[in-house]
């Protein structure tokens, strides 16, 4: 089956010319400049007033929202230097770090089983149990199959305590042997 096309022509844009492109960019410049001097007339404005410097003091000063401030990096820069809640959080997080710093004790390590729920550890613990008895039954299994050699060890050294006398009579056989080779070659 054919797909049928639309009737429509999709219409190319029209790329913007190099003088459209540097009006568009010198406007969007003043617009940035703009914004960075009502910020800061209304951040002196703030600070002479002793209020506090926050988004909501700043559009009632100056008419700025907080998204217009937001996109623009030196607005944006230039409200995070002066806002009252950010300087106090800073201040906060600089106290806390210097009284960590002057006790100088190791931060507490987190034991990694708190992570887990009683079920979890539960099933662990039966795991871990399973594996004991395993264990415990594979160490009886091999105690058996060493105390059965060792036995056979024994076993085997009375034999040779029986038959070392008659190892001097085999060593000098074979010295005869080894003799009659050489001599024989």
């Amino acid at each position: 089956m054919k797909k049928q096309t639309s009737s429509r022509r999709v219409q190319t844009l029209h790329p913007y010319s190099d003088e459209q492109l540097a009006g568009l960019r010198l406007s969007t410049e003043a617009r940035k400049k703009e914004t960075v001097e009502r910020l800061q007339k209304a951040v002196a404005s703030l600070k002479s007033k002793k209020q506090a410097i926050t988004a909501q003091s700043i559009y009632e000063e100056s008419g700025l929202h907080y998204a217009t401030i937001l996109r623009n990096p030196e607005a944006i820069a230039l409200f995070r230097a002066n806002s009252t809640h950010l300087t106090e959080q800073k201040k906060r997080t600089k106290r806390k770090r210097k009284t960590s710093d002057d006790t100088a004790s190791p931060p507490l390590s987190r034991d990694i089983l708190l992570n887990y729920n009683k079920p979890q550890l539960v099933l662990r613990l039966r795991e871990a149990q399973q594996q004991i008895s395993d264990l415990q039954r594979q160490l009886v299994t091999l105690a058996n199959a060493c105390l059965q050699r060792d036995a056979q060890v024994v076993g085997l050294e009375a034999k040779l305590k029986e038959l070392e006398p008659y190892q001097s009579f085999v060593e000098q056989v074979r010295q005869r042997m080894q003799q009659e080779e050489h001599g024989e070659r």
